[in-house]
């Protein structure tokens, strides 16, 4: 059974995202130069700020997914992976994602599938580079 929570969270939420909301409704691409609704553009601009935040102040990050009709593998790559992969430079990669899962809370009202995919790519980041 899928859980809201990565790990058992019990840090008060403080920070939230609605991607469809607060980002875009038709999330698309990897990499920031192929357009403003790409991966790496909801990492730069949304993601990074926001977990590092919720790491700093030892609360959790909300990221609602519900209401899209998808994430494409290439926007969840290029922001969830690219995340943990970076992380995973200075800490290593296990210890990346048991970071990013414990301070991260997935919602998705409306497909476990969509959280599944998130969760997988930070446990196991596809490492692609430009």
């Amino acid at each position: 059974m899928l859980t809201n929570n990565f790990i058992k969270n019990t840090m008060d939420i403080k920070y939230r995202i609605n991607v469809a909301k607060d980002f875009s409704a038709y999330p698309a691409g990897r990499y920031k130069s192929e357009g403003d609704t790409s991966g790496e553009a909801f990492l730069l601009d949304n993601l990074i700020g926001n977990l590092f935040a919720a790491i700093i102040s030892n609360t959790s990050l909300e990221i609602d997914l519900t209401g899209m009709n998808g994430y494409p593998s290439s926007f969840i790559s290029g922001s969830f992976g690219k995340i943990t992969n970076e992380l995973g430079k200075v800490i290593g990669i296990k210890e990346a994602s048991k970071a990013i899962k414990k301070h991260i809370v997935l919602k998705c009202d409306d497909s476990a599938v969509r959280k599944q995919a998130v969760m997988d790519e930070i446990d196991n980041p596809i490492t692609k580079t430009k």
